[in-house]
């Protein structure tokens, strides 16, 4: 008889789990993208404080409208600029939180495209890799067609950097561009790996938006002409752990620079190596110095 009622109340145990497991996983396949994305609005007053001669570029996409802003280069009389670096925020960031950041660029030949994603700043619609990815390749065209250059030779030109889940937004944009130079500022491996921080196994492979940084950077590697890729990371970020940053570079040596930053954590990492970030967006040489990896 015993027996019988402690087979009971495992099985009632057994099935009070289950509804639990149940409902957090559907409170994750609802409220995920809540989990993932955290989109801000701007202040009114947001285009007061914008540096001289910036260009809000407005476009359509099918998430509705869209804006970005081009900064350009400080000091040449060039219509269009040698180098144009694509800014890729991070998660509850704005394009224009890299004012600061631009103010002190030492490259003043150099000019910026500050992106803001869909649901982001005034853009309309909903974030998704897709969506970010369809944004910024209508952004680039509308550049173009505002420096009056084509997309080719615009393109020519492009390189990108970003932060956090920037990372990620800027490696998928540039496997599918001739950027020659990526900065990656504390980016995870892939959003899978990092939501298994959080969540733990098997919830994580409910994850519906899965950035893939290690499958983009093989891309990368695989390029008849790989770009030069630096990652900085802080060796105190508890959000992204510098373990990520470590193994994505242990991948492709010859393409990856690692910079690990002492006692920086996920929110100090840019103050903390801009000198290092700096150095790192200096021109490269005509020729690019790396020897491919093998894939």
């Amino acid at each position: 008889m015993s027996g019988v009622t402690f087979n009971s109340m495992a099985l009632r145990t057994l099935r009070s789990l289950l509804v639990v497991f149940v409902a957090i996983a559907v409170l994750l396949l609802l409220f995920q993208h809540q989990l993932i994305y955290h989109p801000r609005k701007y202040r009114p007053t947001y285009l007061e404080n914008l540096p001289v001669n910036t260009v809000e570029l407005k476009y359509q996409t099918s998430q509705g409208k869209q804006q970005c802003f081009y900064v350009p280069q400080r000091d040449s009389t060039l219509k269009v600029p040698a180098r144009i670096w694509v800014m890729f925020p991070g998660n509850a960031s704005l394009a224009l939180d890299w004012l600061e950041f631009l103010a002190e660029a030492p490259d003043r030949s150099d000019a910026f495209l500050l992106i803001d994603y869909p649901g982001y700043g005034e853009c309309e619609g909903s974030a998704s890799p897709e969506a970010i990815q369809e944004s910024v390749n209508k952004a680039v065209v509308e550049l173009a067609g505002t420096l009056n250059t084509s997309h080719k030779e615009l393109d020519e030109r492009l390189n990108v950097i970003g932060l956090s889940i920037g990372c990620a937004t800027a490696l998928q944009f540039a496997a599918q561009h001739p950027v020659r130079q990526v900065v990656l500022i504390a980016p995870f491996t892939t959003l899978r790996e990092e939501s298994r921080r959080i969540v733990g196994f098997p919830l994580c492979y409910l994850l519906l938006h899965n950035y893939d940084n290690r499958t983009r950077l093989a891309e990368l590697a695989s390029h008849p002409s790989p770009p030069q890729v630096t990652i900085f990371h802080g060796s105190a970020d508890s959000t992204i752990p510098p373990a990520m940053g470590r193994e994505l570079a242990a991948l492709f040596p010859k393409m990856i620079g690692f910079h690990e930053v002492p006692g920086a954590d996920h929110n100090s990492i840019i103050e903390a190596a801009l000198a290092k970030i700096y150095w790192s967006m200096k021109p490269l040489p005509p020729r690019h110095p790396f020897v491919k990896d093998s894939l």
